[in-house]
């Protein structure tokens, strides 16, 4: 994956992450699909592949619960460091 498309994508997800602990979770939630899109076709490139859709997993289960505060630490912290350590 290209720096520049991770260095988007990772702008995305803090933007959501940041929605999200505003309280403003239909906007946030609008972003997350958003940065899922984008995933979607680069995730078979990266080597954590694997691992990544386990975090995925965790924050849609976050996002059911409604606890906004545990889905942005992971768009805003797990994620990122995962996609980086894919380049």
């Amino acid at each position: 994956m290209k720096s520049t498309a991770t260095d988007t994508l990772i702008q995305m997800l803090t933007s959501a992450a940041h929605k999200f602990r505003l309280g403003h979770e239909a906007d946030g939630s609008h972003d997350f699909a958003q940065c899922i899109d984008l995933l979607k076709p680069i995730l078979p490139e990266l080597q954590n592949a694997v691992t990544v859709v386990e975090l995925f997993r965790e924050m849609l289960a976050a996002q059911e619960r409604h606890d906004w505060l545990a889905l942005a630490d992971s768009l805003e912290y797990d994620l990122p460091l995962l996609l980086q350590a894919a380049q």
